[in-house]
């Protein structure tokens, strides 16, 4: 299990649209799953959006999940006569065909880590399109690969590309953790939140900062836990938490500690690269999950039963290392080897 290169470099250099012919071959099923709701199958995607509508798949009906991307998955049904592009929302109870090859379900990997070197705009294209949002210098970010010359991310749930020139501090992660020094990373993700003034959102903002500053603090040596809830924590006005929107079933309201959802669930795409880093206990914000990342792959905090926790399982100690700037926040994880 060295990362699964191959699978990744494959995921890593799709164009903008589905990458798959429906006349060609699938490719092999990595893994199944079960439709929580009836999904449209679509020829082809772009973004966010499915582009030619041409089957149904129903309800609570099993499926293939050939390969994955921010909002839609390749699947097949009925022994693959329906084939096609549906959206991740309508897929649930997913489990890899051969947990020995294939990485855990939603899994990104990045390679790569950079600095912004000044404004730095995410658009939807390379080179163009619609600008998301616009970095500034020193902002750190964290990245899949390059397209055409282009440093290429996930936002929220669309692909999305920043021009690899005004990166600067470019530094690949060791694909090996057990091989890796501490000058680099062994695994990184960068999500993004919103930069609005309103109160609820700046008090959401400095909850990001609070936790991300106790992650800063906190080492792992082999067979020791991060429990969320109980070291970033407690979220309350004495540990400098402010009130901000959090989600509740489905909904939001506002609570102490808002946006610290947020860093669980970024944590736990970092952790989701690491083979040696087991998952004890997380759970989605419901079946939408958090708009800030794909369907799937959020970990929502805040009480015992809303707790992310994992087990360093590797034989040497691990630091994370979270930052918060313009809207982007990465975590990063790092071997200790001093």
């Amino acid at each position: 299990m060295k990362r699964f290169l191959a699978f990744v470099l494959m995921l890593c250099f799709l164009p903008l649209s589905g990458a798959f012919c429906l006349e060609e071959e699938l490719p092999p099923a990595l893994y199944v799953g079960k439709m929580r709701l009836a999904g449209k199958v679509f020829e082809d995607w772009a973004g966010v959006d499915g582009i030619h509508h041409i089957n149904t798949i129903p309800e609570n009906a099993w499926i293939k999940i050939h390969a994955l991307y921010p909002t839609f998955a390749l699947v097949s049904y009925d022994d693959g006569r329906i084939h096609g592009y549906v959206k991740r929302i309508c897929i649930d109870q997913t489990r890899p065909v051969d947990n020995s090859t294939t990485p855990p379900y939603g899994v990104e990997f990045n390679h790569f880590m950079a600095v912004a070197a000044g404004d730095l705009p995410v658009t939807t294209l390379p080179g163009g399109g619609e600008t998301l949002i616009t970095l500034h210098e020193g902002a750190k970010i964290s990245f899949i690969g390059f397209e055409n010359g282009y440093a290429k991310i996930i936002y929220h749930r669309q692909y999305a590309y920043m021009d690899s020139r005004l990166l600067r501090d470019v530094t690949p992660v060791y694909e090996s953790p057990e091989d890796a020094g501490s000058d680099a990373p062994i695994a990184s993700y960068t999500s993004f939140y919103k930069i609005t003034t309103d109160e609820s959102n700046l008090n959401r903002m400095v909850n990001i900062d609070v936790a991300c500053r106790k992650l800063r603090a906190l080492t792992f040596p082999p067979e020791s836990a991060l429990d969320f809830n109980r070291q970033i924590g407690p979220y309350s006005a004495k540990e400098g938490y402010l009130p901000a929107t959090v989600l509740v079933d489905g909904g939001s309201k506002q609570g102490y500690g808002g946006g610290t959802c947020q860093v669980s669930s970024t944590l736990y795409n970092v952790v989701l690269q690491l083979p040696g880093l087991y998952v004890i206990q997380r759970r989605a914000h419901g079946g939408n999950g958090a708009s800030y990342l794909p369907i799937g792959v959020d970990a929502a905090v805040g009480n015992s039963t809303l707790n992310f926790r994992f087990r360093n399982k590797y034989p040497f100690p691990i630091r994370i290392d979270a930052t918060a700037q313009d809207g982007a926040l990465t975590l990063a994880i790092y071997k200790i080897t001093e």
